[in-house]
């Protein structure tokens, strides 16, 4: 006898809001989706495990009398311009979720080992901003100096290896684990920290962003790890030192990328400003909009009209993007090390050769699936 499941109208129609499906797609993957809807019919019981994993919701959930809170385990800084607050989508709670397991993981065995704390000094909210960006150079290796003759490639994997080295876990990514058909949205969040003496992880969304994009959101969710300040960021630049938390967030990001003093001493007021700024930015390896907006608060350009400004080279920015081919997904292996870090990569094969990590465990953890991955990634790492 085949068991039906009574399941609310009402939780169905949530799921499938939060699957970020159409209607159509559910109906044509469940031929009885409008009945179940309607309250005509109900769905056995594999059906509603489907309807689970279809929408990527957890399976009892669908059982409840109706749809849970949504909230956000850290705290929530993406409020924008306009002050409201966004409930989550469960690919940013699947993301924040793993990320939460694999930084307790690492934690746990950094304990074991007598790996202390990460070196990485921490800075008070009142603390001078170009006093903070300049340990946090130090901390990092990324002087400007430091960054001649580097790509901006060669400065996001000097970012993520030299974090790594200091006792961090950083991530870049633009998928919910491998799942190409969960991509993260970039308007939804830019990145996230779970701020942690030991092991600190911050999460670079790179869905549709630059490389100098990630460039700042890493350093700007440094700058909640030197806080010790876990949260969800949208880090939008435009945002001044007085806006709180993200304010002061970009405030020492724009400030490590673009220093001020070096700033005056570089910029010719004279030449063509759209020159200008694409030299400025090759020096810094940042964004021109980044570079705007460090001119504006250096008092290198007028506030009167700054605007229309920001507005022209911002619609410049788009048109140059738009015309560049998109970048295809490249090798599934070398992405790894990216997607779930290698530092921690590193650790979680080396504890499954010594017996101290389960393959359930390890392949959780990775994200693979099958022990012929594990050897592939294991080589591609030259971990033996």
């Amino acid at each position: 006898m085949v068991t039906r499941v009574p399941v609310a109208p009402g939780l169905l129609e949530w799921a499938l809001e939060r699957s970020g499906k159409s209607t159509d797609d559910f109906q044509s993957h469940f031929g009885a989706w409008d009945r179940w809807v309607a309250g005509r019919a109900e769905p056995t019981l594999k059906q509603v495990e489907e309807i689970a994993r279809y929408a990527h919701l957890p399976f009892g959930v669908l059982f409840l009398p109706e749809p849970p809170a949504v909230e956000l385990p850290i705290p929530d800084y993406r409020l924008g311009v306009d002050g409201d607050a966004r409930e989550p989508s469960q690919d940013l709670l699947d993301v924040i979720d793993i990320s939460i397991q694999r930084q307790a993981w690492f934690v746990d065995y950094a304990e074991r080992n007598q790996v202390g704390a990460a070196a990485i000094r921490r800075w008070d909210y009142a603390a001078d901003v170009t006093e903070v960006a300049r340990g946090i150079e130090e901390e990092l290796g990324y002087g400007v100096d430091q960054r001649v003759g580097m790509s901006r490639t060669d400065a996001r994997n000097h970012l993520r290896r030299r974090f790594e080295a200091i006792g961090g876990l950083p991530v870049f990514t633009s998928l919910v684990g491998n799942n190409t058909h969960r991509l993260l949205s970039r308007a939804e969040f830019r990145g996230f920290t779970l701020a942690n003496d030991v092991a600190p992880l911050i999460f670079v969304n790179t869905n549709d962003d630059t490389l100098s994009g990630q460039i700042f959101t890493f350093l700007h969710e440094y700058a909640h790890v030197v806080r010790g300040q876990s949260g969800v960021s949208d880090e939008d630049p435009t945002e001044s030192i007085d806006s709180g938390v993200e304010g002061w967030c970009n405030a020492v990001a724009g400030e490590v990328l673009v220093p001020e003093a070096d700033l005056r001493n570089h910029y010719r007021a004279t030449v063509d400003l759209t020159a200008e700024l694409d030299r400025l930015a090759a020096r810094y390896h940042c964004s021109t909009l980044v570079v705007l907006l460090r001119l504006l608060t250096a008092g290198l350009l007028a506030r009167d009209g700054f605007g229309d400004v920001y507005a022209a080279e911002r619609d410049r920015v788009d048109e140059i993007l738009r015309r560049q081919p998109r970048r295809e997904g490249g090798d599934f292996y070398r992405n790894q090390p990216f997607r779930v870090g290698e530092k921690l990569s590193r650790v979680v094969l080396a504890e499954l050769a010594a017996g101290r990590a389960s393959y359930t465990d390890t392949f959780k953890l990775l994200g693979l699936r099958s022990v012929s991955q594990l050897d592939t990634y294991g080589n591609t790492l030259g971990v033996a």
